[in-house]
Protein backbone atom coordinates (compact mmCIF):
# COMPACT_ATOMS: atom_id res chain seq x y z
CA UNK A 1 0.00 0.00 0.00
CA UNK A 2 2.85 2.34 1.06
CA UNK A 3 4.22 1.80 -2.79
CA UNK A 4 0.92 2.21 -4.46
CA UNK A 5 0.35 5.84 -2.66
CA UNK A 6 4.12 6.42 -3.52
CA UNK A 7 3.80 5.65 -7.09
CA UNK A 8 0.70 7.68 -7.45
CA UNK A 9 2.26 10.44 -5.95
CA UNK A 10 5.57 9.85 -8.42
CA UNK A 11 3.13 10.29 -11.30
CA UNK A 12 1.39 13.24 -10.09
CA UNK A 13 5.16 15.17 -9.81
CA UNK A 14 5.85 14.02 -13.14
CA UNK A 15 2.53 14.96 -14.48
CA UNK A 16 3.24 18.27 -13.24
CA UNK A 17 6.42 18.81 -12.96
CA UNK A 18 6.98 18.41 -16.78
CA UNK A 19 4.25 20.87 -17.32
CA UNK A 20 1.63 18.46 -18.44
CA UNK A 21 -1.31 19.43 -15.41
CA UNK A 22 -1.87 23.04 -15.32
CA UNK A 23 -4.96 25.02 -13.26
CA UNK A 24 -6.45 27.49 -15.83
CA UNK A 25 -7.96 30.12 -14.56
CA UNK A 26 -11.17 28.57 -13.57
CA UNK A 27 -12.16 27.51 -17.26
CA UNK A 28 -11.01 23.62 -16.81
CA UNK A 29 -9.30 21.75 -13.97
CA UNK A 30 -6.90 20.04 -16.37
CA UNK A 31 -5.66 20.78 -20.05
CA UNK A 32 -3.87 17.63 -21.15
CA UNK A 33 -2.17 16.81 -24.75
CA UNK A 34 -2.02 12.85 -24.62
CA UNK A 35 1.28 12.74 -26.21
CA UNK A 36 3.10 14.74 -23.03
CA UNK A 37 0.46 12.82 -21.30
CA UNK A 38 1.64 9.52 -22.06
CA UNK A 39 5.37 10.46 -21.60
CA UNK A 40 4.86 11.82 -18.46
CA UNK A 41 2.83 8.58 -17.55
CA UNK A 42 6.17 6.76 -18.35
CA UNK A 43 8.29 9.53 -16.41
CA UNK A 44 5.87 8.87 -13.47
CA UNK A 45 6.75 4.98 -13.85
CA UNK A 46 10.28 5.35 -14.00
CA UNK A 47 9.90 7.53 -10.55
CA UNK A 48 7.79 4.61 -8.64
CA UNK A 49 10.79 2.09 -10.29
CA UNK A 50 13.36 3.96 -8.14
CA UNK A 51 11.20 4.42 -5.41
CA UNK A 52 10.33 0.60 -5.42
CA UNK A 53 13.92 0.34 -5.23
CA UNK A 54 14.47 2.38 -2.48
CA UNK A 55 11.37 0.63 -0.34
CA UNK A 56 13.32 -2.99 -0.90
CA UNK A 57 16.85 -1.60 -0.26
CA UNK A 58 15.58 -0.33 3.56
CA UNK A 59 13.19 -2.73 4.10
CA UNK A 60 16.95 -5.29 3.27
CA UNK A 61 18.87 -2.99 5.34
CA UNK A 62 15.92 -3.44 8.39
CA UNK A 63 14.27 -6.31 7.95
CA UNK A 64 14.67 -9.78 7.56
CA UNK A 65 14.69 -12.42 4.97
CA UNK A 66 10.81 -13.27 5.27
CA UNK A 67 10.27 -9.31 5.12
CA UNK A 68 12.32 -8.86 2.44
CA UNK A 69 10.67 -11.74 0.22
CA UNK A 70 7.18 -10.88 1.20
CA UNK A 71 7.47 -6.97 0.43
CA UNK A 72 9.07 -8.17 -3.12
CA UNK A 73 6.45 -10.07 -4.39
CA UNK A 74 3.83 -7.24 -3.18
CA UNK A 75 5.60 -4.42 -4.54
CA UNK A 76 6.68 -6.61 -7.68
CA UNK A 77 3.20 -7.29 -8.06
CA UNK A 78 2.20 -3.64 -8.06
CA UNK A 79 4.63 -2.72 -10.31
CA UNK A 80 3.66 -4.70 -13.23
CA UNK A 81 -0.02 -4.12 -12.73
CA UNK A 82 0.76 -0.43 -13.32
CA UNK A 83 1.88 -0.70 -17.01
CA UNK A 84 -1.11 -2.88 -17.57
CA UNK A 85 -3.53 -0.51 -16.01
CA UNK A 86 -2.15 2.26 -18.47
CA UNK A 87 -1.66 0.25 -21.64
CA UNK A 88 -5.00 -1.38 -21.18
CA UNK A 89 -7.48 1.20 -19.45
CA UNK A 90 -5.79 5.12 -19.01
CA UNK A 91 -4.04 4.91 -22.82
CA UNK A 92 -7.19 3.94 -24.99
CA UNK A 93 -9.20 6.56 -23.16
CA UNK A 94 -6.53 9.31 -24.37
CA UNK A 95 -6.84 7.56 -27.75
CA UNK A 96 -10.55 7.72 -28.52
CA UNK A 97 -11.63 11.17 -29.79
CA UNK A 98 -13.68 9.96 -32.56
CA UNK A 99 -16.29 12.76 -31.62
CA UNK A 100 -13.85 15.54 -31.73
CA UNK A 101 -9.66 16.09 -30.14
CA UNK A 102 -11.02 19.86 -29.35
CA UNK A 103 -8.22 21.18 -26.70
CA UNK A 104 -6.82 24.12 -25.07
CA UNK A 105 -3.16 25.28 -25.82
CA UNK A 106 -0.79 23.64 -23.33
CA UNK A 107 1.14 24.92 -21.26
CA UNK A 108 4.20 24.52 -23.50
CA UNK A 109 2.42 25.46 -26.18
CA UNK A 110 1.25 28.62 -24.59
CA UNK A 111 5.41 29.18 -23.54
CA UNK A 112 6.19 28.86 -27.50
CA UNK A 113 3.06 31.45 -28.13
CA UNK A 114 4.02 33.88 -25.66
CA UNK A 115 7.89 33.98 -26.72
CA UNK A 116 7.25 33.52 -30.38
CA UNK A 117 4.76 36.99 -29.86
CA UNK A 118 6.98 39.15 -27.63
CA UNK A 119 7.76 41.20 -30.22
CA UNK A 120 7.31 45.05 -31.01
CA UNK A 121 4.77 44.59 -33.37
CA UNK A 122 2.67 42.88 -30.80
CA UNK A 123 -0.66 43.49 -29.39
CA UNK A 124 -0.98 43.29 -26.17
CA UNK A 125 -4.56 40.99 -25.27
CA UNK A 126 -4.25 39.46 -21.76
CA UNK A 127 -1.84 37.76 -19.39
CA UNK A 128 -1.86 33.67 -19.87
CA UNK A 129 -1.41 31.53 -16.04
CA UNK A 130 1.87 32.21 -15.27
CA UNK A 131 1.19 36.18 -15.52
CA UNK A 132 3.33 36.31 -18.86
CA UNK A 133 2.04 39.12 -21.67
CA UNK A 134 -0.21 37.79 -24.02
CA UNK A 135 0.13 39.07 -27.26
CA UNK A 136 -0.36 38.63 -31.23
CA UNK A 137 2.60 39.92 -33.23
CA UNK A 138 1.24 38.22 -37.12
CA UNK A 139 0.35 40.41 -39.52
CA UNK A 140 -3.63 39.28 -39.85
CA UNK A 141 -6.36 41.84 -38.22
CA UNK A 142 -7.76 41.72 -34.81
CA UNK A 143 -11.66 41.10 -33.52
CA UNK A 144 -13.08 41.63 -30.18
CA UNK A 145 -16.53 40.10 -29.42
CA UNK A 146 -17.80 41.89 -26.12
CA UNK A 147 -21.06 43.66 -24.82
CA UNK A 148 -20.94 47.47 -23.30
CA UNK A 149 -19.76 47.93 -20.49
CA UNK A 150 -17.65 44.38 -19.74
CA UNK A 151 -13.93 45.99 -20.06
CA UNK A 152 -13.14 46.35 -24.22
CA UNK A 153 -11.57 49.76 -23.55
CA UNK A 154 -9.62 49.08 -20.06
CA UNK A 155 -8.38 45.67 -21.26
CA UNK A 156 -7.73 46.12 -24.99
CA UNK A 157 -7.93 49.21 -26.17
CA UNK A 158 -6.31 51.58 -23.20
CA UNK A 159 -3.31 49.40 -23.35
CA UNK A 160 -2.51 49.16 -26.28
CA UNK A 161 -2.58 53.00 -27.01
CA UNK A 162 -0.33 52.85 -23.73
CA UNK A 163 2.23 50.29 -25.43
CA UNK A 164 2.20 50.14 -29.27
CA UNK A 165 4.97 52.20 -30.84
CA UNK A 166 3.24 52.03 -34.00
CA UNK A 167 0.38 54.42 -35.58
CA UNK A 168 -2.80 54.03 -34.23
CA UNK A 169 -6.25 55.48 -35.46
CA UNK A 170 -8.76 54.79 -32.61
CA UNK A 171 -12.56 55.31 -32.83
CA UNK A 172 -13.27 56.76 -29.16
CA UNK A 173 -17.09 57.20 -28.89
CA UNK A 174 -16.92 58.72 -25.58
CA UNK A 175 -13.57 60.47 -25.76
CA UNK A 176 -12.00 58.34 -22.69
CA UNK A 177 -9.28 56.89 -24.61
CA UNK A 178 -7.78 60.33 -25.70
CA UNK A 179 -8.28 61.55 -21.96
CA UNK A 180 -6.23 59.11 -20.58
CA UNK A 181 -3.66 58.08 -23.25
CA UNK A 182 -3.39 61.24 -25.27
CA UNK A 183 -0.42 62.74 -23.29
CA UNK A 184 1.49 59.09 -23.79
CA UNK A 185 0.61 58.97 -27.62
CA UNK A 186 2.42 62.31 -27.42
CA UNK A 187 5.73 61.01 -26.29
CA UNK A 188 5.74 58.10 -28.98
CA UNK A 189 4.39 60.53 -31.46
CA UNK A 190 2.00 63.37 -32.69
CA UNK A 191 -0.82 63.33 -31.60
CA UNK A 192 -4.39 65.12 -33.43
CA UNK A 193 -7.51 64.79 -31.67
CA UNK A 194 -10.67 65.16 -34.02
CA UNK A 195 -13.49 65.56 -31.59
CA UNK A 196 -16.91 68.01 -33.26
CA UNK A 197 -18.55 67.92 -29.68
CA UNK A 198 -15.52 68.50 -27.54
CA UNK A 199 -15.61 65.67 -25.33
CA UNK A 200 -12.11 64.90 -24.50
CA UNK A 201 -11.78 69.01 -23.67
CA UNK A 202 -8.82 68.86 -25.71
CA UNK A 203 -8.17 71.20 -28.67
CA UNK A 204 -9.58 69.63 -32.09
CA UNK A 205 -8.02 69.27 -35.40
CA UNK A 206 -9.61 69.43 -38.83
CA UNK A 207 -9.77 67.61 -41.88
CA UNK A 208 -11.32 68.55 -45.18
CA UNK A 209 -11.61 64.93 -47.28
CA UNK A 210 -12.17 66.79 -50.31
CA UNK A 211 -8.10 68.42 -49.94
CA UNK A 212 -7.06 64.64 -51.81
CA UNK A 213 -9.81 64.88 -55.17
CA UNK A 214 -7.35 67.31 -57.04
CA UNK A 215 -6.26 67.90 -60.83
CA UNK A 216 -4.02 66.23 -60.80
CA UNK A 217 -4.70 63.32 -58.81
CA UNK A 218 -5.40 60.80 -62.09
CA UNK A 219 -7.55 58.74 -58.49
CA UNK A 220 -9.57 61.63 -58.30
CA UNK A 221 -12.64 60.14 -59.62
CA UNK A 222 -12.08 56.72 -57.69
CA UNK A 223 -11.59 59.46 -54.36
CA UNK A 224 -15.06 60.87 -54.95
CA UNK A 225 -16.78 57.60 -55.60
CA UNK A 226 -15.37 56.22 -51.81
CA UNK A 227 -16.50 59.22 -50.80
CA UNK A 228 -19.64 59.33 -51.44
CA UNK A 229 -19.65 55.52 -50.73
CA UNK A 230 -18.53 56.44 -47.29
CA UNK A 231 -21.48 59.21 -47.01
CA UNK A 232 -24.43 56.86 -48.22
CA UNK A 233 -25.47 54.11 -45.43
CA UNK A 234 -26.50 50.88 -47.09
CA UNK A 235 -28.15 47.71 -45.60
CA UNK A 236 -26.48 44.42 -45.77
CA UNK A 237 -28.05 43.52 -49.01
CA UNK A 238 -26.93 46.53 -50.68
CA UNK A 239 -30.21 46.11 -53.31
CA UNK A 240 -31.57 49.55 -52.59
CA UNK A 241 -31.89 51.46 -56.18
CA UNK A 242 -32.20 54.70 -54.76
CA UNK A 243 -28.90 54.89 -52.68
CA UNK A 244 -26.81 53.74 -55.54
CA UNK A 245 -28.39 56.51 -57.83
CA UNK A 246 -28.00 58.80 -54.61
CA UNK A 247 -23.74 57.92 -54.51
CA UNK A 248 -23.40 58.06 -57.76
CA UNK A 249 -24.85 62.28 -58.02
CA UNK A 250 -23.08 62.62 -55.08
CA UNK A 251 -19.87 61.58 -56.62
CA UNK A 252 -20.32 63.67 -59.51
CA UNK A 253 -21.28 66.90 -57.47
CA UNK A 254 -18.10 66.59 -54.94
CA UNK A 255 -15.68 66.47 -57.77
CA UNK A 256 -17.22 69.49 -59.18
CA UNK A 257 -17.07 70.91 -55.71
CA UNK A 258 -13.57 69.81 -55.62
CA UNK A 259 -11.93 70.60 -58.79
CA UNK A 260 -14.30 73.65 -60.11
CA UNK A 261 -15.17 75.96 -57.18
CA UNK A 262 -13.52 77.92 -55.73
CA UNK A 263 -10.80 77.29 -52.99
CA UNK A 264 -12.68 78.37 -49.92
CA UNK A 265 -15.25 76.65 -50.96
CA UNK A 266 -13.75 73.39 -51.56
CA UNK A 267 -15.39 71.42 -48.83
CA UNK A 268 -18.82 69.14 -48.04
CA UNK A 269 -20.43 71.92 -46.66
CA UNK A 270 -20.80 73.36 -49.85
CA UNK A 271 -21.93 69.95 -51.43
CA UNK A 272 -24.67 70.41 -49.19
CA UNK A 273 -25.33 73.74 -49.60
CA UNK A 274 -25.55 72.60 -53.94
CA UNK A 275 -28.01 69.95 -52.90
CA UNK A 276 -30.29 71.77 -51.24
CA UNK A 277 -30.67 75.07 -53.23
CA UNK A 278 -33.74 76.45 -54.61
CA UNK A 279 -35.07 74.73 -57.82
CA UNK A 280 -34.03 77.13 -59.86
CA UNK A 281 -30.81 77.97 -58.98
CA UNK A 282 -30.26 73.47 -58.36
CA UNK A 283 -30.96 73.67 -62.08
CA UNK A 284 -28.11 76.11 -62.53
CA UNK A 285 -25.76 74.80 -61.21
CA UNK A 286 -26.36 71.14 -62.51
CA UNK A 287 -25.94 73.84 -66.40
CA UNK A 288 -22.91 74.83 -65.04
CA UNK A 289 -21.60 71.16 -64.57
CA UNK A 290 -22.65 70.09 -68.15
CA UNK A 291 -20.07 72.41 -69.55
CA UNK A 292 -17.13 70.66 -66.92
CA UNK A 293 -16.96 67.90 -69.36
CA UNK A 294 -16.29 64.52 -68.06
CA UNK A 295 -17.81 62.57 -64.82
CA UNK A 296 -19.26 66.29 -63.65
CA UNK A 297 -20.73 66.70 -66.86
CA UNK A 298 -22.19 63.11 -67.07
CA UNK A 299 -23.43 63.28 -63.38
CA UNK A 300 -25.55 66.32 -64.43
CA UNK A 301 -26.53 64.71 -67.63
CA UNK A 302 -28.00 62.02 -65.90
CA UNK A 303 -29.94 63.75 -63.58
CA UNK A 304 -31.80 65.89 -66.50
CA UNK A 305 -32.31 63.37 -68.31
CA UNK A 306 -34.52 61.60 -65.16
CA UNK A 307 -38.40 61.74 -64.80
CA UNK A 308 -39.36 64.64 -62.44
CA UNK A 309 -40.60 61.76 -60.05
CA UNK A 310 -37.14 59.79 -60.17
CA UNK A 311 -34.83 62.61 -59.85
CA UNK A 312 -37.08 63.97 -56.83
CA UNK A 313 -36.13 61.05 -55.45
CA UNK A 314 -32.45 60.76 -55.70
CA UNK A 315 -32.19 64.32 -54.66
CA UNK A 316 -34.09 63.45 -51.32
CA UNK A 317 -32.29 60.73 -50.79
CA UNK A 318 -28.89 62.24 -51.24
CA UNK A 319 -30.27 65.07 -48.87
CA UNK A 320 -30.85 62.68 -46.43
CA UNK A 321 -27.89 61.29 -46.59
CA UNK A 322 -25.99 64.24 -46.23
CA UNK A 323 -28.17 66.29 -43.55
CA UNK A 324 -25.72 65.72 -40.94
CA UNK A 325 -23.44 68.26 -42.60
CA UNK A 326 -26.43 71.20 -41.25
CA UNK A 327 -24.37 70.73 -37.95
CA UNK A 328 -22.23 74.06 -37.20
CA UNK A 329 -19.81 71.38 -35.40
CA UNK A 330 -19.87 69.29 -38.17
CA UNK A 331 -18.37 71.79 -40.86
CA UNK A 332 -15.92 72.97 -38.48
CA UNK A 333 -13.93 69.74 -37.75
CA UNK A 334 -14.43 68.95 -41.93
CA UNK A 335 -12.65 72.66 -42.43
CA UNK A 336 -12.02 74.65 -45.13
CA UNK A 337 -8.43 74.00 -44.58
CA UNK A 338 -6.68 70.74 -45.61
CA UNK A 339 -5.94 70.16 -41.70
CA UNK A 340 -3.95 67.08 -41.07
CA UNK A 341 -3.66 64.15 -43.45
CA UNK A 342 -3.97 60.16 -42.73
CA UNK A 343 -1.20 59.56 -45.40
CA UNK A 344 0.78 60.50 -41.72
CA UNK A 345 0.12 57.36 -40.08
CA UNK A 346 1.99 55.85 -42.76
CA UNK A 347 4.37 58.39 -43.02
CA UNK A 348 5.63 59.48 -39.52
CA UNK A 349 5.44 56.46 -36.90
CA UNK A 350 3.79 57.11 -33.58
CA UNK A 351 1.03 59.13 -35.14
CA UNK A 352 -2.21 59.26 -33.61
CA UNK A 353 -5.61 60.02 -34.48
CA UNK A 354 -8.50 60.26 -32.00
CA UNK A 355 -11.97 60.03 -33.07
CA UNK A 356 -14.56 61.14 -30.69
CA UNK A 357 -18.37 61.56 -30.65
CA UNK A 358 -20.62 61.16 -27.89
CA UNK A 359 -22.35 57.67 -28.23
CA UNK A 360 -26.19 59.95 -28.05
CA UNK A 361 -24.81 61.06 -31.31
CA UNK A 362 -23.70 58.38 -33.00
CA UNK A 363 -27.08 57.80 -34.44
CA UNK A 364 -27.26 60.99 -36.12
CA UNK A 365 -23.61 61.67 -36.62
CA UNK A 366 -22.26 58.05 -37.13
CA UNK A 367 -21.40 59.08 -40.80
CA UNK A 368 -19.04 61.36 -39.83
CA UNK A 369 -17.23 58.54 -38.31
CA UNK A 370 -17.44 56.59 -41.58
CA UNK A 371 -16.19 59.36 -43.65
CA UNK A 372 -12.72 59.64 -41.42
CA UNK A 373 -12.53 55.88 -40.86
CA UNK A 374 -13.24 55.50 -44.83
CA UNK A 375 -10.66 58.40 -45.78
CA UNK A 376 -8.16 57.03 -43.53
CA UNK A 377 -8.33 53.43 -45.38
CA UNK A 378 -8.03 55.71 -49.33
CA UNK A 379 -4.88 57.12 -47.60
CA UNK A 380 -3.60 53.59 -46.39
CA UNK A 381 -4.60 51.95 -49.82
CA UNK A 382 -2.78 55.22 -51.96
CA UNK A 383 0.31 55.40 -50.03
CA UNK A 384 3.12 53.18 -50.85
CA UNK A 385 5.60 52.85 -48.32
CA UNK A 386 4.61 50.61 -45.63
CA UNK A 387 5.95 51.44 -41.99
CA UNK A 388 8.51 49.69 -40.05
CA UNK A 389 4.89 48.80 -37.62
CA UNK A 390 1.60 48.20 -38.88
CA UNK A 391 -0.52 51.22 -38.43
CA UNK A 392 -3.40 49.98 -36.13
CA UNK A 393 -6.94 50.86 -36.92
CA UNK A 394 -8.72 50.59 -33.29
CA UNK A 395 -12.67 50.84 -34.46
CA UNK A 396 -14.78 50.87 -31.45
CA UNK A 397 -18.19 50.71 -31.96
CA UNK A 398 -18.05 48.79 -34.78
CA UNK A 399 -21.51 48.49 -35.81
CA UNK A 400 -21.88 52.62 -35.62
CA UNK A 401 -19.65 52.64 -38.95
CA UNK A 402 -22.67 50.80 -41.10
CA UNK A 403 -21.24 49.22 -44.07
CA UNK A 404 -18.39 50.09 -45.75
CA UNK A 405 -16.69 48.86 -49.11
CA UNK A 406 -12.94 50.04 -47.77
CA UNK A 407 -13.55 48.16 -44.76
CA UNK A 408 -15.00 45.41 -46.61
CA UNK A 409 -11.70 45.24 -49.11
CA UNK A 410 -9.52 45.93 -45.96
CA UNK A 411 -10.57 43.03 -44.01
CA UNK A 412 -10.41 40.76 -47.35
CA UNK A 413 -6.80 41.60 -47.78
CA UNK A 414 -3.88 40.84 -44.94
CA UNK A 415 -1.19 42.74 -44.54
CA UNK A 416 -0.50 44.47 -48.23
CA UNK A 417 -1.25 47.92 -46.64
CA UNK A 418 0.54 47.89 -43.65
CA UNK A 419 -2.29 48.20 -41.73
CA UNK A 420 -3.81 45.76 -38.87
CA UNK A 421 -7.88 46.24 -38.22
CA UNK A 422 -9.28 45.63 -35.00
CA UNK A 423 -13.03 46.00 -34.79
CA UNK A 424 -14.61 46.01 -31.73
CA UNK A 425 -18.04 44.30 -31.68
CA UNK A 426 -20.95 43.59 -28.91
CA UNK A 427 -22.51 40.63 -30.25
CA UNK A 428 -21.95 38.43 -33.55
CA UNK A 429 -25.42 39.95 -34.85
CA UNK A 430 -24.57 43.27 -35.17
CA UNK A 431 -21.89 41.95 -37.92
CA UNK A 432 -24.43 40.17 -39.70
CA UNK A 433 -27.41 43.02 -39.43
CA UNK A 434 -24.48 45.19 -41.18
CA UNK A 435 -22.55 42.64 -43.78
CA UNK A 436 -24.64 39.94 -43.78
CA UNK A 437 -23.01 36.37 -45.20
CA UNK A 438 -19.69 38.62 -45.67
CA UNK A 439 -19.76 38.70 -41.77
CA UNK A 440 -17.96 35.01 -41.85
CA UNK A 441 -15.32 36.22 -44.01
CA UNK A 442 -14.31 38.82 -41.15
CA UNK A 443 -13.60 36.21 -38.73
CA UNK A 444 -11.67 33.44 -41.56
CA UNK A 445 -9.26 36.65 -42.22
CA UNK A 446 -8.75 37.58 -38.03
CA UNK A 447 -5.21 36.48 -36.88
CA UNK A 448 -6.66 36.79 -33.44
CA UNK A 449 -10.05 36.88 -31.83
CA UNK A 450 -10.80 37.64 -28.48
CA UNK A 451 -14.01 36.87 -26.75
CA UNK A 452 -15.16 37.80 -23.16
CA UNK A 453 -18.26 38.77 -21.23
CA UNK A 454 -20.67 36.92 -23.29
CA UNK A 455 -23.92 37.61 -22.60
CA UNK A 456 -26.02 36.51 -25.51
CA UNK A 457 -26.81 32.96 -26.65
CA UNK A 458 -26.80 33.22 -29.97
CA UNK A 459 -23.08 34.57 -29.82
CA UNK A 460 -22.05 31.89 -26.88
CA UNK A 461 -23.46 28.83 -29.49
CA UNK A 462 -21.45 30.39 -32.06
CA UNK A 463 -18.04 30.77 -29.62
CA UNK A 464 -18.53 27.01 -28.82
CA UNK A 465 -18.93 25.67 -32.17
CA UNK A 466 -16.24 27.22 -33.37
CA UNK A 467 -13.89 26.08 -30.34
CA UNK A 468 -15.02 22.66 -31.15
CA UNK A 469 -15.95 19.39 -29.49
CA UNK A 470 -13.85 16.99 -27.60
CA UNK A 471 -14.47 13.33 -26.94
CA UNK A 472 -15.62 12.30 -23.92
CA UNK A 473 -15.39 8.59 -22.34
CA UNK A 474 -17.66 6.78 -19.91
CA UNK A 475 -17.27 3.73 -17.91
CA UNK A 476 -20.48 1.39 -17.74
CA UNK A 477 -21.20 -0.21 -14.88
CA UNK A 478 -20.11 -3.64 -16.74
CA UNK A 479 -16.55 -2.25 -16.95
CA UNK A 480 -17.15 -1.59 -20.86
CA UNK A 481 -16.63 2.02 -22.06
CA UNK A 482 -18.64 4.21 -24.25
CA UNK A 483 -17.70 7.97 -25.58
CA UNK A 484 -19.80 10.99 -26.64
CA UNK A 485 -19.17 14.03 -28.01
CA UNK A 486 -19.09 17.50 -25.29
CA UNK A 487 -18.42 20.87 -26.61
CA UNK A 488 -14.64 22.07 -24.87
CA UNK A 489 -16.95 24.89 -23.62
CA UNK A 490 -20.96 24.81 -23.79
CA UNK A 491 -23.19 28.23 -24.28
CA UNK A 492 -24.10 27.76 -20.59
CA UNK A 493 -20.19 27.84 -19.75
CA UNK A 494 -19.24 30.67 -22.28
CA UNK A 495 -21.69 32.72 -20.54
CA UNK A 496 -20.93 32.03 -17.01
CA UNK A 497 -17.27 32.55 -17.38
CA UNK A 498 -15.50 34.59 -14.30
CA UNK A 499 -15.42 38.25 -15.03
CA UNK A 500 -11.40 38.13 -15.62
CA UNK A 501 -11.44 35.63 -18.16
CA UNK A 502 -11.66 35.71 -21.65
CA UNK A 503 -10.71 33.39 -24.75
CA UNK A 504 -8.50 33.68 -26.82
CA UNK A 505 -7.98 32.35 -30.65
CA UNK A 506 -5.34 32.40 -33.56
CA UNK A 507 -5.34 31.21 -36.46
CA UNK A 508 -4.13 27.98 -36.83
CA UNK A 509 -3.95 27.86 -33.11
CA UNK A 510 -5.76 25.84 -29.90
CA UNK A 511 -7.64 28.24 -27.69
CA UNK A 512 -6.20 30.11 -24.78
CA UNK A 513 -8.01 31.11 -21.73
CA UNK A 514 -6.64 34.00 -20.21
CA UNK A 515 -6.93 36.50 -17.95
CA UNK A 516 -8.18 39.93 -19.34
CA UNK A 517 -5.76 43.23 -18.33
CA UNK A 518 -7.10 46.54 -16.51
CA UNK A 519 -4.20 49.17 -17.21
CA UNK A 520 -5.47 51.28 -14.22
CA UNK A 521 -4.74 48.52 -11.30
CA UNK A 522 -1.51 47.02 -13.55
CA UNK A 523 2.02 48.01 -12.26
CA UNK A 524 2.94 47.42 -15.46
CA UNK A 525 1.09 50.94 -16.67
CA UNK A 526 2.06 52.79 -13.89
CA UNK A 527 2.95 56.54 -14.66
CA UNK A 528 1.63 55.72 -18.50
CA UNK A 529 -1.96 56.44 -18.09
CA UNK A 530 -3.52 59.87 -16.79
CA UNK A 531 -7.25 59.91 -14.29
CA UNK A 532 -10.06 60.54 -16.27
CA UNK A 533 -11.57 63.62 -14.91
CA UNK A 534 -15.55 62.37 -16.41
CA UNK A 535 -15.23 58.97 -14.49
Amino acid sequence: MLFLILAILSTWIALAGFGVVSKNTGIQDWIIDRGEHRAAVIKGFLVSTVLALWLLSLVAFFGTVGDLKGIAIVVLGIWLAIPVFVIRVILPLLDRDEHGSARFMTPRETDQWTEANNKPAGLLLGRDAKGRDVRYAGEAHLITVAPNRSGKGVGAIIPNLLTYSGSVLVVDPKGENARVAARKRTEIGKTYVLDPFDTTGLATASYNPLSRITADNPDAADDAAALADALVVRGPDDDSHWDDEAASFLEGVILFVALHEARERQHLGTVREIITETPERFNQILEIMQDCGGLVARTANRFLGKSEREASSVLSTAQRHTKFLDSERMTRVLGTAAGLSFSELKKNQGTTIFLCIPPDRLDTYGRWLRLMVNEALQDMASTDRKPDLPVLFLLDEFAALGKLQSVKRAMGLMAGYGMRLWPFLQDLSQLKATYGDVAQTFFANAGAVQWFGVNDIETAKQISETIGQQTVVMRESDGDTSSHARSLLTPDELMNLPNETQILMFQGKRPLPCQKLRYFDDPAFSGMWDVDPQR
